[in-house]
């Protein structure tokens, strides 16, 4: 095993690195802690511990300062004997001081009881500890528990809008020039109906619902059958497909329970809510709460559920033209959820689409409608004139697909294009 390390590590030693395209992400490499970058599968977190081993190749970091190993790779069998990753490197390399060197492990999860063996290396060998992982076993809450304090989390999503932008070779900065307003907003579009995902930029639209399908299942059989052990595989489809088609609706298990009783299918509600859950662990789906200053009250109201990325919505074959404006603000909350957990909705005869808690001081309240015209205009006001009593001291927006009229505002509330507004 020692001598396939050995190899392993010498190849990407002699190697060059992979091209990439740079993304936004801001992740520091002298902090001092273990970083762990998580997120979906095939978001893009190997090729960024690439970004990141390139800019220290920038500062001067010689390359066998650098230790990459993905523990995806088949020939990797240590079965716990983790100190050969150290003996490997040290025998090619006896002159190093380990405690200078950077360790990239990649898809650390593949390890049973890897973080013992991290936080021993923390403690004895190096402080320079970069993790990637993409399943429920390395959510920021376990390995906060897990590494004890060593650990600080980022995330890789799929693409940002200008991201997605940049990836296509279009300006994000250019907002002016015909042809290129052009080229956004049909750039849009196909982000609008099949994601962010790196690798769908590049795929034919005949194979993108093929890709995303593959992306499904194996976040089906990896990340939920085989980490939570789960049996009745078509219930939990039924669930999954169920809880997809719900995207942006409120959801209540009550209702699931009743379904699957009609079907003929035998289960507890207890049950349903531990698969919902494990569900909502993979980074498929999320919820937002509706907002309420009683924590008992918030966790027992119903939840709004939304995509982590719109090409979902394909894996279904649910939606359809007429379901733009689902999918416009399924996109507002991709946007937002970029920037902060703290997402919710209000409702109470009147419904207020978001209010985020960012960086900043103001919180957002937001609306979303693929059009505004005489006829809604006064239900979307009303959403954010009900949310501004609720929170004085906000910022209201109302986004749109399109405007159809001129539109007189409140001073604390701006009407923009949501195209613009992902690209600010």
């Amino acid at each position: 095993m020692k001598k396939i390390l050995k190899r392993i590590i010498k190849d990407f030693h002699n190697r060059p690195l992979p091209d990439f395209k740079t993304r936004q992400a801001d992740i520091p490499l002298n902090l001092g802690k273990i970083i762990t970058v998580v997120g979906p599968r095939r978001a893009g977190k190997t090729y960024y511990l690439f970004q990141l081993i390139t800019e220290l190749k920038r500062q001067g970091v010689a390359r066998n300062r650098i230790l990459y190993l993905n523990f995806e790779d088949e020939r990797l069998e240590l079965e716990g004997r983790y100190d050969l990753i150290i003996e490997a490197y040290l025998e090619l390399y006896p002159e190093l001081d380990l405690s200078l060197s950077y360790f990239f492990f990649d898809e650390i999860q593949e390890l049973d009881l890897w973080e013992k063996f991290v936080r021993r290396m923390f403690d004895t060998v190096t402080k320079r500890i970069f993790l990637t992982g993409s399943n429920a076993k390395l959510l920021s809450r376990e390995i906060a528990t897990s590494l004890r304090g060593r650990s600080l989390s980022f995330e890789i999503m799929p693409l940002s809008f200008k991201e997605f932008l940049s990836f296509k070779g279009i300006d994000a900065q250019d907002i002016y020039s015909t042809k290129n307003i052009s080229l956004i907003q049909n750039a849009l579009e196909e982000y609008l109906l099949w994601g962010g995902y790196p690798e769908i930029v590049g795929v034919e639209e005949r194979f993108k619902p093929q890709v995303l399908q593959e992306y499904f299942n194996v976040m089906l059989y990896r990340d939920l059958l085989e980490r939570y052990a789960i049996k009745d595989v078509s219930t939990l489809k039924y669930l999954m497909k169920r809880l997809i088609a719900s995207f942006t609706k409120e959801f209540s298990v009550n209702k699931l329970y009743n379904d699957l009783r009609s079907r003929g299918i035998s289960i507890s509600k207890d049950r349903i809510y531990r698969i919902v859950d494990q569900i909502f662990s993979i980074y498929m789906l999320a919820y937002v709460e509706k907002h309420d200053p009683s924590v008992t009250r918030r966790e027992m109201s119903n939840r709004k559920i939304y995509l982590f990325d719109n090409g979902f919505a394909a894996v279904t074959q649910y939606f359809f033209f007429e379901d733009r404006g689902k999918l416009l603000e399924n996109l507002v909350f991709v946007h937002l959820r970029a920037q902060t957990d703290e997402i919710y909705f209000l409702k109470n005869g009147w419904e207020c689409d978001f209010v985020a808690f960012t960086r900043v001081k103001q919180p957002l309240i937001i609306q979303v409608t693929e059009h505004l015209n005489i006829d809604n205009l006064n239900r979307e006001i009303k959403g954010l004139e009900m949310a501004k009593k609720r929170f004085p001291n906000s910022k209201g927006l109302l986004l749109t697909g399109e405007v159809e009229q001129a539109i007189d505002l409140p001073d604390w509330c701006d009407v923009m294009p949501i195209s613009t507004w992902l690209l600010k």
